[in-house]
């Protein structure tokens, strides 16, 4: 029999058809090398696309790196072909790809900020390029600097905020939560506030990912300033919302922390179900995010029980087959993990922004400055990082 003959379009097509996150990604992961194999330049380019696309906003979003990586550097060979199938869209194309690949390193603490700033001027040298892209460009500025130096963010996010839009902007809600955001940073309720109106009015279109982001702004701020009010309302909201596959562990982490006071059997039940979706995460400030609830959970709940049963997936390191487990110990486990993920990013960024992070979050726990300063009675070999996390550089 011979072979059959590549079509993009059938392949494409019947992948759409697919559930999203795993299984289009592992799809697209072997559309990618059917296209190669048949040398199609169009469809080399379209299928790693695609995969970033899957990667960025239901996965994982460090696995879109690599891809990128190949994209661009295919699009830099085979433009003309591309432009030819897709006239329209080509440049915003060739900038959204090089961003989804710029974009995860903020949460990448083994690689050196160096990489990042030289990737970033090779983003601006092809934003000068084709004229378009500079509003993103002092975002992803922003968006970085926030864990460095908030000030200087601030600074990158009033020049984003004060460019105009183009092709490669992200939706106006979407920017309307990054300005909720670093006003929040930086202390600016009322501004924030001022930002979010139109958005808790109903007067704006959300996108997938909005109204996700904001919510999770005054969730986290929220709980910082121990008002449970607030920070209950917000997490109840942000639950029915952002809870659907693994690119929102983020959020879950902020409603593990906040249920832990307010409904900590609902968070234990949130919690086992889960955990699953941190284990072998590249993406490390969403393992963060969930290592520090599910720290604050166990700490509340170790008052009050001395073990809890739980029903946890075998990869997790301190899983039991009896399912008892001791709650102080997952307490301290989950401290360490986020204590060591916080130190790699605040030593790459030479910041103590994540040092801060967790000691805001440690003292609703009524924790004195003692405890968040001693980790060593438990084995960091058994962290759950993903790929090369202990550094490369």
């Amino acid at each position: 029999m011979g072979k059959t003959k590549f079509c993009g379009e059938e392949l494409e097509a019947s992948i759409k058809r697919l559930p999203q996150g795993k299984p289009q990604m592992d799809a697209y992961w072997n559309a990618i090398r059917q296209a190669d194999e048949a040398g199609d330049p169009y469809w080399r380019l379209m299928f790693r696309c695609d995969y970033c696309y899957e990667a960025t906003f239901r996965d994982d979003p460090p696995k879109a790196i690599p891809v990128a990586a190949e994209f661009c550097a295919l699009f830099e060979e085979n433009s003309e072909a591309f432009i030819e199938r897709s006239p329209d869209g080509a440049s915003e194309m060739h900038l959204m790809i090089m961003q989804m690949g710029i974009d995860p390193i903020v949460f990448l603490p083994q690689i050196p900020m160096k990489q990042w700033e030289t990737m970033m001027a090779e983003f601006y040298r092809w934003v000068k390029y084709y004229h378009i892209g500079l509003r993103t460009y002092w975002w992803q500025m922003a968006r970085f600097w926030r864990y460095v130096d908030r000030k200087k963010a601030y600074e990158y996010f009033q020049k984003f905020w004060k460019t105009g839009r183009d092709g490669l902007s992200d939706c106006r809600t979407c920017e309307r939560s990054y300005a909720v955001q670093m006003e929040l940073l930086m202390g600016n309720r009322a501004a924030a506030d001022e930002y979010a109106k139109p958005m808790e009015q109903g007067r704006m279109r959300f996108c997938p990912d909005t109204p996700h982001l904001y919510w999770l702004a005054y969730l986290e701020d929220a709980l910082d300033r121990g008002d449970l009010r607030e920070a209950e309302k917000r997490a109840n909201a942000l639950y029915r919302k952002g809870n659907r596959d693994k690119s929102d562990l983020s959020y879950i982490g902020a409603i593990l922390r906040c249920w832990a006071d307010t409904d900590p059997e609902r968070a234990l039940a949130l919690f086992a179900k889960r955990l699953e979706w941190s284990i072998g995460m590249w993406d490390q400030k969403k393992v963060y995010d969930f290592d520090k609830g599910a720290c604050v959970l166990f700490r509340r709940l170790s008052g009050t029980r001395q073990t809890v049963e739980l029903e946890l997936p075998q990869a997790f390191p301190l899983w039991r087959e009896d399912g008892t487990y001791a709650a102080k110990e997952l307490a301290g486990w989950f401290q360490t993990q986020a204590e060591t993920i916080g130190h790699r990013f605040d030593q790459r960024n030479n910041s103590h922004y994540f040092e801060d992070d967790l000691a805001a979050a440690l003292k609703q726990c009524g924790l004195p400055d003692s405890e968040t300063e001693r980790r060593n009675q438990y084995d960091r070999g058994t962290d759950h990082f993903g790929p090369d996390a202990k550094g490369t550089s």
